[in-house]
């Protein structure tokens, strides 16, 4: 069959025989776990990706498009395959950009899926404020503008500088920006993209994230971050990507405000099923400001962080929420110890050697790292999104604090044994693309970016 590769015939288990289309490959813990329940999943997915896709031998079969969030791609590339949506009782998407695709697909096809305007509500920024503004939820002032040039004018309307400009669907503080004046609104307008963008009043405090899965409206589990910097400031090369997860037992007001802003939030968007990463800002009284919320798992190592702290994986939660099958039980977990992850981040520059792996691990709190930089990337100073990283370690400790301070020293002592080549500029070396991003970027050499979902 045209674009398939190896065909798995499903297996044994709840979903045995449901035949499933799941638009886009990433995070991998959904197609291996939706096989691992017997569904038979026909996969729709980037050349980028296909190539893992195709080697984990789970999949019903495997259809390579240019963009699996491009619906009309999605539905040409089912066609090129001898396929149509309405081959699926079910489709889905575990990934954000591919969220509102996967569930246009479905009525194509008359399958199941998220409903179209829940899965709106959860990707586009604007649609998603409103609903909340309007069920009562604490959000900040905000409106679109139509181009970049309107940004500074919808800025005085809301009552003037700073305020937050960000795509209306994007995803990863990727070409997320603050601006303080009508001057920084004019120089970044000359620059931007021209499409519609999100304008809000910049909210103070601290960024905390919310995660948790949700099942028939109700909230199974909710685990409480907090961020070791604000995404907002993540564009600096040297701000800390990553968070600590906050204990319930350590902070049960937290945690009480947090449930009431879950349960408000996703009321309001129609999310009674499946799991959520959900953004706030903590005021000085305690008070929780919504930020926004994604139908997906965190990204980072959020997910190895709960897991660890509180035995729940998120990912399986997905994918028995999809598959209408029971959710796994939340385990009882022992209050000792904290968790937190950070992305590493490199010097600028032409990188000539960094820290091997078992090096890493062997610095104090260090359980996990995964390596991505490698000698002849280009490092630069600017960091575009919040995925972006050289490496990413998990790290414990016996309270926040500590792995706080362990993560900090890990940082420092990383991005001084990292090597790298500097040039005129000190930002990149002369004659290279210094280019260091999530997705559409072209260099004349590997770069340190990430793929995957938001954060992933």
């Amino acid at each position: 069959m045209q674009n398939s590769g190896e065909e798995s015939e499903g297996g044994e288990g709840p979903a045995a025989g449901i035949s499933l289309l799941l638009l886009g490959w990433s995070p991998e813990q959904a197609p291996l776990g939706l096989a691992g329940l017997g569904a038979l999943v026909t996969c729709v997915t980037s050349s980028a990706e296909a190539p893992a896709a195709r080697a984990s031998g789970v999949l019903a079969r495997l259809v390579v498009v240019p963009d699996p969030a491009d619906v009309e791609g999605v539905v040409s590339g089912l066609a090129r395959a001898g396929l149509a949506p309405g081959d699926f009782s079910l489709v889905c998407s575990a990934h954000e950009f591919t969220l509102v695709a996967a569930s246009v697909v479905a009525v194509l096809g008359g399958a199941a899926s998220l409903p179209v305007p829940v899965a709106v509500a959860l990707r586009d920024k604007y649609v998603q404020k409103a609903r909340l503004r309007d069920a009562g939820v604490a959000v900040a002032d905000f409106a679109t503008a139509d181009s970049p040039l309107a940004v500074a004018g919808v800025a005085d309307r809301l009552g003037g500088y700073p305020v937050v400009v960000k795509p209306i669907a994007g995803a990863g503080a990727l070409h997320t920006v603050r601006l303080d004046s009508a001057a920084e609104a004019e120089k970044w307008a000359d620059r931007a993209a021209v499409l519609p963008w999100l304008v809000e009043r910049y909210v103070s405090g601290a960024e905390v994230h919310i995660d948790g899965f949700v099942r028939a409206g109700e909230v199974g589990f909710v685990s409480v971050a907090r961020y070791l910097t604000n995404l907002i400031e993540l564009h600096e090369g040297e701000a800390l990507v990553g968070s600590v997860v906050v204990r319930p037992g350590e902070e049960p007001g937290l945690y009480a405000r947090a449930g009431d802003l879950v349960r408000a939030s996703l009321r309001a968007l129609g999310h009674t099923d499946g799991v959520f990463h959900l953004e706030a800002f903590e005021q000085e009284d305690g008070s929780l400001v919504f930020g926004e919320c994604g139908g997906r798992v965190g990204g980072g190592r959020v997910d190895h962080m709960v897991e660890r702290t509180f035995g729940v994986d998120l990912h399986q939660q997905w994918v028995t929420s999809v598959l209408q099958v029971p959710a796994d039980p939340v385990p009882q977990t022992s209050e000792t110890g904290s968790y937190g992850w950070v992305h590493l981040s490199a010097p600028p520059g032409r990188v000539l050697s960094v820290p091997g792996r078992e090096e890493v691990l062997g610095r104090e709190g260090v359980v996990e790292v995964e390596l991505r930089a490698k000698a002849g990337d280009v490092v630069s100073a600017r960091r575009p999104d919040s995925r972006t990283r050289a490496a990413r370690a998990l790290v414990t400790g016996r309270d926040v604090g500590e792995v706080r301070d362990r993560i900090a020293a890990l940082e420092k002592w990383f991005r001084a044994r990292v090597e790298v080549e500097r040039g005129g500029d000190g930002d990149s070396v002369e004659g290279v693309a210094s280019v260091v991003s999530s997705g559409a970027s072209v260099s004349t050499v590997s770069t340190v970016s990430s793929v995957g979902s938001v954060g992933s």
